[in-house]
């Protein structure tokens, strides 16, 4: 059958022990890191489900969450249901984070839907349009829509162009938000209050990944240069 959503790889405890949650239409298939069916995986499907599955670690416990047509999906390891949203979503074709204690997303109408550790849900308007793209971390959220960014209450115009969704890093206690304009091929780098860090934007033409790479203090972005190339930048 046809892989309908990305592959979802999740580390559990943290110790290599990998599996990979394999989404097609309605099924979530789970396989270990030889590619064999996790045995006690058992998820009972009701409808397609809408996007990638996420892991959720919160006081100890796992939660699998995931959109399935109007119903939120929080699972346990087991592929059973831990959580029970009460009450129908109307789901974007945003991931769902968990932010501020609650398993979070944007509906059609670019509000934030929240659910509860007991499955209430929540709405709030904060001036989002129905084209906003989403990324969370557990204090701190980012929203771009047309040439608009916004991390956490902190606002930045943007030159207009044709944006990939941001992204979001914690790394050595601070936040660094990247956007990549594919129109002008360039990526910024922002702190956690929408400064733009010091020699950006830089050539680029995808997403990008931060880290610490090497041995040094310095941290690392990588992303592509062209079609068949990547280039790596350090940023001191």
């Amino acid at each position: 059958d046809k892989i309908t959503q990305a592959v979802s790889v999740f580390d559990y405890d943290k110790n290599k022990n990998y599996r990979f949650l394999v989404t097609q239409g309605k099924s979530l298939l789970a396989y270990d890191g030889k590619g064999k069916r996790v045995k006690g995986f058992s998820y009972n499907p009701d409808a397609e489900i809408t996007n990638a599955p996420q892991h959720i670690r919160y006081n100890g416990k796992d939660y699998i969450v995931f959109g399935s047509e109007s119903n939120m999906k929080i699972l346990n390891r087991k592929g059973k249901i831990r959580i029970k949203a009460k009450e129908p979503i109307n789901f974007s074709n945003q991931n769902i984070y968990f932010y501020n204690n609650k398993f979070s997303t944007l509906d059609a109408d670019g509000e934030l839907v929240q659910v509860d550790l007991k499955g209430r849900v929540s709405k709030q308007t904060l001036g989002f349009d129905t084209q906003t793209n989403m990324m969370c971390s557990s204090r701190t959220l980012v929203a771009q829509w047309a040439n608009q960014l916004q991390i956490k209450n902190n606002k930045t115009t943007l030159d207009f162009g044709n944006y990939l969704a941001p992204q979001l890093f914690y790394l050595k206690n601070k936040i660094y938000v990247s956007i990549t304009d594919l129109q002008s091929q360039k990526v910024t780098l922002f702190d956690s209050n929408g400064t733009i860090l010091s020699g950006f934007p830089i050539y680029g033409i995808s997403k990008i990944d931060l880290s610490n790479a090497d041995k040094d203090s310095a941290l690392e972005l990588i992303c592509q240069s062209n079609d068949s190339e990547l280039i790596m930048y350090q940023i001191y």
